[in-house]
């Protein structure tokens, strides 16, 4: 594997680039499935069905996400410093309640309850995600939308991506050395 490792681009913003829209995905990129509150109260949350609560990573932070479109197969990675710009530039623009469903369908009844970056030197690290690193992007959406809070516990949503107008600069090309034990194994699991 190690002979035929991927490219890797780092995700880059612009001026003008920045988030437009959460989706609520069957297969989420950042390989983080989300909790349904009202069924995972072992994981000492206190939410209950009436809740309809779905949390999980948005964005996670230095970690070599698997792309593969019209360009090829590659991997791409954003920094805990472009997530927050990202992060910031959501909340300023009130992209928030802005949702659809695997990217294609736009949805209403969906709002953004809660939103962090990690940082466990500030205590701000949810239990269940310790393997996700500091910088990364939580959210936790109340989904008042009866088909989409059936289809989320019918297992058809599992995670957040995000929908991103942003530049990508490559980072190593196949030959180079870093990262490349942490995108093998991230290659085997696929």
């Amino acid at each position: 594997m190690m002979n035929n490792i991927l490219p890797l681009y780092q995700i880059e913003l612009g001026e003008a680039e920045g988030l437009t829209k959460m989706s609520l995905v069957d297969l989420p990129a950042v390989e983080s499935n989300f909790l349904a509150f009202s069924e995972q109260k072992e994981l000492k949350f206190s939410y209950d069905d009436e809740e309809r609560i779905v949390f999980g990573v948005a964005l996670r932070a230095d970690y070599p996400i698997y792309r593969c479109d019209m360009n090829g197969e590659y991997f791409v990675n954003f920094s805990k410093d472009v997530i927050k710009k990202l992060y910031e530039k959501f909340m300023i623009d009130s992209k928030m309640n802005e949702v659809n469903l695997n990217h294609s369908e736009d949805t209403d009844g969906v709002y953004l309850i809660q939103s962090f970056l990690k940082d466990t030197e500030k205590g701000i690290s949810p239990v269940s995600f310790e393997d996700v690193n500091d910088g990364s992007w939580f959210c936790a959406y109340k989904i008042l939308n009866e088909d989409v809070w059936q289809k989320v516990k019918q297992g058809e949503f599992r995670g957040f991506s995000v929908e991103c107008f942003c530049e990508l600069e490559r980072k190593f090309e196949k030959q180079d050395e870093p990262e490349l034990d942490l995108i093998d194994e991230i290659l085997k699991e696929i």
